[in-house]
């Protein structure tokens, strides 16, 4: 005879108990947006973000933009340019402008953020680089002692990576390697483009929307024990524009946990108040489920 323990049927009012209070549990642990966007120098701040590399023109709070609350205009000046900056500051290494703020989360971890990519982007002029465009998302996995140990970067270039200009529209990711990986995935001109990273803790996974676009197993990648920070970056070519990003967010689990907290699908029917019980609205949504139990049995 098989022990009595596999026969064994837990009542349906507990099981019923135990899946509701899981999804409390599970509710509260919803992915944070990142603030928007308070600044401060020098960093490091989890609280505001501190510049990298080099501070663009302007980080702030735009408001409602093209239907998102909250949106970040990140604007290079030609002000910020080589020949503008502090000799000290005049290496191409510092035409990459932008912001971080520090994370702190451990794998499995998404961080996902929107760009608004105008149609004025599709284009280039061949022969001049004051015409291109480029902005990413950024961040670092770091060691235990918080030593850097890989940058995953997905984000949107016009630009020719040799010339500077003159290049095909489209989304490309860093890797391990020190590649660009140039994006097959098309580029939405006029909208938003959600881009996301998951981080396994072995794999980094890069998303645009809700499709896998590249996948990068890299050693590296492994050394990591927490995303340090995350950045948002745009690149100063030698005229004035603005980038602007959205959505900007890190959390626990899947790219598709961070898209439904930013974007939960409308409710079929309003909502039912829910009664109070001992367990205050928890213990009312049980009650609600013993009595439809009941109502079955009778």
């Amino acid at each position: 005879m098989p022990p009595a323990s596999t026969k064994h049927v837990p009542n349906p009012p507990f099981r019923i108990a135990v899946l509701l209070l899981g999804l409390a549990a599970a509710t509260a642990t919803r992915a944070a947006p990142l603030p928007a966007y308070p600044t401060t120098d020098p960093g490091p701040s989890a609280a505001s973000w501190y510049t990298d590399r080099y501070a663009p023109s302007s980080f702030a709070n735009a408001g409602t933009l093209y239907g998102r609350n909250d949106a970040l205009a990140l604007a290079i000046s030609t002000a910020d340019g080589a020949t503008g900056r502090p000799p000290a500051y005049s290496s191409a290494f510092y035409n990459t402008q932008g912001r971080k703020i520090d994370v702190g989360l451990a794998p499995p971890v998404s961080w996902i953020a929107s760009l608004y990519v105008p149609a004025a982007w599709a284009t280039t002029n061949a022969g001049d680089s004051a015409l291109s465009r480029r902005s990413d998302l950024w961040a670092t996995l770091e060691d235990a002692t918080s030593a850097p140990t890989y940058y995953p970067i997905i984000g949107y270039t016009n630009a020719d990576a040799t010339t500077g200009f003159g290049g095909t529209p489209r989304f490309r990711v860093f890797d391990g390697t020190g590649a660009w990986n140039d994006l097959a995935h098309p580029v939405t001109f006029d909208a938003w483009n959600d881009l996301c990273v998951t981080w396994t803790g072995t794999a980094l996974e890069y998303r645009i929307g809700a499709t896998l676009v590249f996948t990068d197993t890299h050693a590296d990648i492994a050394l990591g024990a927490s995303i340090g920070d995350a950045m948002l970056q745009a690149y100063n070519w030698g005229s004035d524009y603005a980038a602007h990003w959205s959505w900007v967010a890190a959390g626990p689990g899947t790219c598709a946990r961070l898209r439904a907290d930013f974007a939960p699908p409308a409710p079929l029917a309003p909502a039912k108040p829910v009664p109070a019980g001992p367990l205050g609205a928890i213990g009312g949504a049980i009650a609600i489920a013993l009595a439809a139990l009941r109502r079955r049995r009778a």
